[in-house]
């Protein structure tokens, strides 16, 4: 293995991803504390905040990225393990010029990888890719850093408890899935009203009662029982690093995080109408109603917590989501997605909302809608189809019709749907929504035929 070997198939548009000791070694950890110091030398870094999850290969590579950090004169508080929002809530708790999580997120328990912040941003897209060009060409600064370490929890939960509530007097069940959020939350309840049971808060990297995505149903199954033998009121579960929430109804309902998200706008609209509520380009129709029909605006942005985050700042917005479950408050909280912070906001809104969570899912229509289909495709190839589609698509529907921000958002009298590149994996995604299960597979059927038309045959008749 060459000293300087660092695959590009890691560097993706919101963070740095890679399989370890496949893709991701030890040493790339170091090279890119190394280059991400020297990249942003002209930005004055001088300290920079590092945290970790819970995986079995996070405390090495932390040690190597630190190494990296140090050895280029820049100065690390070390905060340990903990979720990414930890991190996030560090950078400015100790005023960092920069921050680093080593994380694998929701993926398998052998993957790994960096989400970074610079001044408190997003560090993402172009500045991802310098960053790996860097590190190719050897662009290195020698220096001799100082190494601090600090324990930040307490503060977070201070801080997370001060900035939400009153909470309902209900019964919750938690479903840490053994990722990094388990200590604090296991802590946080203790203050609550109500009854609460955490499960699996063990921090354990081989995710030994499931995988950590809470937006897939099977991964739920324990939680749902839980609560059945439990009479619960809520189910709420979480990602590996804690930033991403998956919210269960009292009648075991995953609420998708655009639905999660017009609950949590009410009394934000309530108190400040007219406000501009962020949706991803993924979320339903259903959900943009309601944030208007509780006197919001809803603007819907691009896919990527990166860019989301970017926009609500760039707009001022105090909330924000994705269909994902990253959900950004900028009201009372810092604009990041925190899903410890969501999840103690969606009691506040119980609280305040007379009949909580089932009530408000309750006034809303019947939604005839697909799940995130996603298609196999090869990288190379994925854009191109994007773009063959939305030549065609063009040819066929006014530009009024038609939303480009990313991917194609097509809307016609049968309802919508949507075809976009995965920035994340070798894929496609497609979602539509409309207003009859006919017309859902009518939009389905169009989107197929667009398909084959662009060159990819795929049967997408096996989601119904």
């Amino acid at each position: 293995m060459a000293e300087n070997f660092i695959s590009k198939s890691i560097f993706r548009e919101y963070d740095i991803r890679g399989i370890v000791d496949e893709t991701l070694f030890q040493n790339c950890a170091y090279l890119i504390g190394k280059g991400f110091c020297y990249l942003n030398k002209k930005k004055r870094v001088v300290s920079i905040a590092v945290c970790r999850d819970g995986r079995l290969s996070s405390p090495k590579i932390s040690e190597a990225l630190i190494k990296g950090i140090l050895e280029s004169g820049v100065n690390v508080i070390d905060i340990g393990c903990g979720p990414t929002p930890m991190l996030y809530f560090a950078s400015f708790l100790l005023n960092c010029d920069a921050g680093i999580m080593v994380t694998g997120s929701h993926n398998p328990k052998n993957h790994n990888g960096f989400k970074m912040t610079l001044n408190n941003n997003s560090y993402y897209g172009e500045n991802i890719q310098k960053l790996y060009k860097y590190i190719l060409n050897n662009n290195f600064i020698e220096g001799k850093g100082i190494l601090t370490k600090k324990n930040v929890k307490k503060e977070y939960e201070k801080c997370l408890l001060e900035r939400s509530g009153p909470f309902p007097d209900i019964k919750v069940i938690w479903d840490c899935g053994n990722g990094a959020t388990g200590e604090i939350i296991s802590s946080i309840v203790k203050n609550l009203p109500g009854i609460h049971k955490v499960l699996f808060e063990e921090i354990d990297g081989n995710f030994p009662n499931h995988h950590p995505d809470p937006s897939v149903e099977k991964n739920l199954t324990a939680l749902k029982e839980k609560m059945m033998i439990e009479k619960a009121d809520l189910g709420i579960s979480f990602d590996g690093d804690g930033d991403r929430i998956g919210i269960l109804s009292k009648d075991k309902f995953l609420v998708p995080g655009d639905l999660i998200t017009a609950f949590l706008s009410g009394s934000i609209l309530k108190k400040n109408p007219n406000q501009t509520i962020v949706l991803d380009i993924k979320s339903s129709n259903l959900a943009i109603k309601s944030i208007k029909d509780q006197d919001g605006k809803a603007v819907i942005w691009k896919t990527g917590h990166s860019l989301i985050k970017e926009k609500i700042k760039e707009i001022n917005a105090p909330l924000a989501g994705e269909m994902s479950g990253h959900i950004f408050f900028n009201d009372n909280w810092f604009g990041f997605d925190d899903a410890i912070y969501s999840a103690l906001r969606c009691l506040q809104e119980i609280k305040s909302n007379k009949g909580g969570l089932s009530s408000f899912l309750k006034t809303l229509p019947i939604s005839f809608s697909s799940p995130e289909i996603r298609i196999e495709c090869e990288e190379k190839n994925k854009f191109k189809i994007v773009e063959t589609v939305k030549k065609i698509a063009s040819s066929c529907y006014d530009s009024s019709k038609l939303l480009l921000i990313d991917g194609l958002r097509v809307t016609n009298e049968k309802g919508w749907w949507l075809l976009r590149a995965s920035n994340t994996q070798a894929a496609l995604i497609v979602r539509a929504e409309g207003s009859s299960n006919v017309n859902l597979r009518a939009l389905i059927t169009e989107v197929k035929k667009y398909l084959i038309e662009a060159g990819l045959d795929v049967n997408l008749d096996i989601y119904f």
